[in-house]
């Protein structure tokens, strides 16, 4: 059912002010029905969301209810190659109670998004993810068709790697939530984005995580990385959802062990292991050749937008993760 607009009311679009957060909360959790309790409160924590402007949120009001309403993440996307900083405004919670669709509360209001991003002469580039790729194309945004997950027919096994101590999410945060952000930040992809300070990556990428029952190892020998892998419980889903190395050797061990422990868990039943992402210095042909027959399936719901940054500067970012040298990780959530 879709509302007809009485011409008696008449529609505001506005910031949501910071005692109306709640209303915000409850048109969200309505649309999107999720489960998860805590999943939109972080988006006004002031841990978990330092960077939170008022204006990020905008809503509009039908009648003095709030009937949609619009989100901008601020995030920080770093070139690995010069180091420079850009500020991403990442659209997320687009939502419109099902009774007022249809009647462009939520393109207008992403033109007001559009508008305070690029009146906010920080902001560089925008990104969101989406099936609806027309509601926002015809705004700007473009469509990119981005390497998701691998599945490798892993070829060569080894028992003795069954042994290797996995943590789980909590263990991480209550002993080595430093670390783990640090080896993140220290060997970076050719862009990603910044999970500092530590408060952001306990609350963002930990309730991915979480939510996931992700379990991580850290390699501790003379170099020093991680792997992550998420669902490890169900045997139809698990899969290696990322992983920090600081060479191609160490990234080798790492996949391999995260492959041991997966096929563990799989009671040895199959050998298809699901890697979220390419790695970090193996090419294609050098992986398949090491691990593996390779099959690569590709995300086509990641959106990107330009604000203000120079074309060559916006093509580059969009090649670097149309060809997977850049990678969206599951726990980095907009």
């Amino acid at each position: 059912m879709t509302c007809n607009i009485n011409e008696n009311f008449s529609v505001v679009y506005r910031p949501i002010e910071k005692d109306e957060q709640d209303k915000a909360l409850n048109l969200w959790y309505s649309v999107f029905e999720t489960h998860n309790p805590g999943c939109f409160e972080r988006d006004f924590n002031s841990e978990a969301a330092p960077t939170y402007q008022y204006g990020d949120t905008i809503g509009a009001w039908y009648d003095g209810q709030l009937v949609s309403a619009v989100h901008i993440r601020r995030f920080i996307l770093q070139s690995r190659d010069d180091g420079i900083k850009y500020l991403c405004g990442g659209i997320s919670n687009v939502a419109t109670l099902q009774n007022y669709r249809n009647q462009g509360f939520s393109r207008h209001l992403l033109r007001l998004a559009i508008k305070r991003m690029e009146q906010n002469e920080e902001f560089g580039l925008s990104i969101l993810g989406t099936g609806q790729y027309n509601h926002y194309s015809v705004l700007g945004w473009e469509q990119m068709n981005t390497p998701h997950r691998i599945t490798i027919e892993w070829k060569n096994f080894d028992s003795t790697m069954n042994k290797m101590k996995w943590c789980s999410t909590s263990e991480i945060f209550s002993s080595d939530k430093e670390l783990i952000l640090a080896l993140h930040t220290k060997n970076p992809r050719e862009y990603q984005f910044d999970r500092s300070p530590s408060s952001v990556f306990e609350h963002f990428v930990g309730w991915n995580w979480q939510l996931n029952e992700a379990i991580i190892y850290i390699y501790r020998e003379e170099e020093l990385g991680y792997v992550v892998i998420s669902k490890p419980n169900n045997i139809n889903d698990i899969y290696v959802s990322e992983w920090r190395a600081p060479n191609i050797d160490v990234e080798r061990k790492l996949l391999k062990i995260a492959a041991e422990e997966i096929y563990r868990r799989q009671e040895q039943q199959t050998n298809i292991i699901r890697f979220h992402g390419l790695p970090q210095y193996m090419t294609i042909d050098e992986l398949e050749q090491w691990a593996g027959k390779i099959k690569i399936d590709y995300n086509v719901n990641m959106m990107i937008r330009n604000i203000r940054l120079p074309k060559k500067t916006i093509d580059k970012i969009i090649t670097a993760y149309s060809k997977g040298s850049a990678t969206f990780w599951p726990a980095d959530i907009f």
